[in-house]
């Protein structure tokens, strides 16, 4: 599930900022995005600025963000998630 929401964030112009590995996507997003996923009910990990790598954020109030799936995550949440990027 992992490849399937970072292959859908890239498609949408937010490619993860670290090579997937296992069940972690870190990616950018716009702050305007950022609180409509949170409005929306998504739940991942804001992660400190300072952790991201050099040039990662285009804009002052982007936020770095972890995104975890598991074994019991559902194509219909990834999905769910990226219609609301996609928005």
């Amino acid at each position: 599930m992992a490849d399937r929401l970072a292959d859908g964030l890239k498609a949408k112009g937010l490619p993860p900022v670290w090579p997937v590995e296992a069940n972690l996507v870190f990616a950018v997003l716009p702050a305007e995005l950022h609180k409509r996923l949170q409005a929306a009910g998504a739940s991942y990990y804001p992660m400190h600025r300072a952790t991201a790598p050099v040039g990662a954020f285009s804009r002052p109030d982007d936020v770095l963000v972890r995104l975890v799936t598991s074994f019991a995550t559902t194509t219909h949440e990834v999905d769910a998630f990226l219609a609301v990027v996609g928005r």
